[in-house]
């Protein structure tokens, strides 16, 4: 079940990624009596807390506490979810893909005691995020990644899906929104932040990710439009209803993507090749002659 802090419906003219913004289709008050207040003063209160989670992120990468203020709007979208994974499987298959999220920070609230979540470190392991009550598991969204120029990396997480005779795992993952007229910029982050990066990937050889990043500065003109395409890439079947030709966009892009790694990979087979016909070893070793 999907929800949102309302808004109306955008009119004609307004930017494509606009059609994100809308009123809350809430459940029969009937059927859920006392549902929509419950879950309104939650994303209430998520809003002030993922704001405040937000600046204390600034301080500690050496911005000021209101360095994000600026991307926010006055009446800020924000988004949650409430999803079940049913169990019936090993305890093994995917409930959720692997995958990031989209905007700043999200906080994932575990609403049942089953494991099942996993996020990938640096070294590409998965690693389990087992529940511990009275706590939220936040994540790193794209759109946090681009601004502060990867310094604050994407979370790349995943669901597994409970065991046969578990029963179903329940979760509660708000998203915290941000302008989707905010154009891509790069934060003035120091550059000894910068450099404490640098320093991390160093150590682990690199960042080894399941995901590719479409956050990518240039690609697009507004946070808006990187999650609109983001949305469509994951839910094709949507995107082939209402956005055909983005889907197409995103397919013939996907498709370019992939040519180039296969190029790119022909390209040093065939230059490892020479290398090793060069040197008269086949794994490509040097000979030394002394004179």
């Amino acid at each position: 079940l999907d929800l949102s802090t309302p808004h109306p419906v955008p009119g004609p003219s307004a930017p494509v990624y606009h059609n994100l913004l809308a009123p809350t289709q809430w459940p029969d008050p009937r059927l859920l009596p006392g549902f929509r207040p419950a879950f309104a003063e939650y994303m209430r209160q998520m809003s002030g807390i993922s704001t405040f989670f937000t600046s204390l992120i600034a301080e500690a990468i050496g911005l000021p506490a209101d360095a994000f203020d600026r991307f926010f709007d006055a009446d800020q979208q924000h988004k949650l979810k409430i999803v079940k994974y049913p169990d019936g499987g090993d305890g093994v298959g995917q409930g959720v893909g692997p995958h990031k999220d989209s905007m700043l920070t999200s906080y994932l609230l575990q609403a049942s005691a089953h494991r099942g979540l996993q996020a990938q470190n640096t070294a590409g392991e998965w690693i389990d995020c087992p529940p511990v009550p009275g706590t939220l598991v936040v994540a790193i969204g794209q759109g946090l990644e681009a601004l502060t120029g990867g310094v604050c990396a994407s979370t790349t997480h995943r669901v597994l899906s409970p065991a046969q005779g578990q029963g179903a795992r329940y979760s509660i993952p708000f998203f915290q929104g941000v302008s989707y007229d905010a154009r891509f910029e790069s934060m003035d982050v120091p550059e000894e932040v910068r450099a404490l990066r640098r320093d991390v990937l160093a150590l682990s050889s690199g960042r080894r990710d399941d995901v590719e990043f479409t956050f990518v500065k240039g690609r697009w003109g507004h946070l808006g439009e990187a999650t609109l395409m983001n949305r469509i890439k994951s839910h094709p079947d949507v995107g082939e209803r209402w956005y055909p030709q983005l889907l197409a966009q995103i397919r013939a892009q996907q498709a370019e993507e992939a040519k180039a790694k296969t190029d790119g990979a022909t390209s040093s087979q065939r230059i490892a090749g020479q290398d090793s016909h060069r040197s008269g070893f086949p794994d490509g070793r040097s000979t030394l002659i002394a004179g």
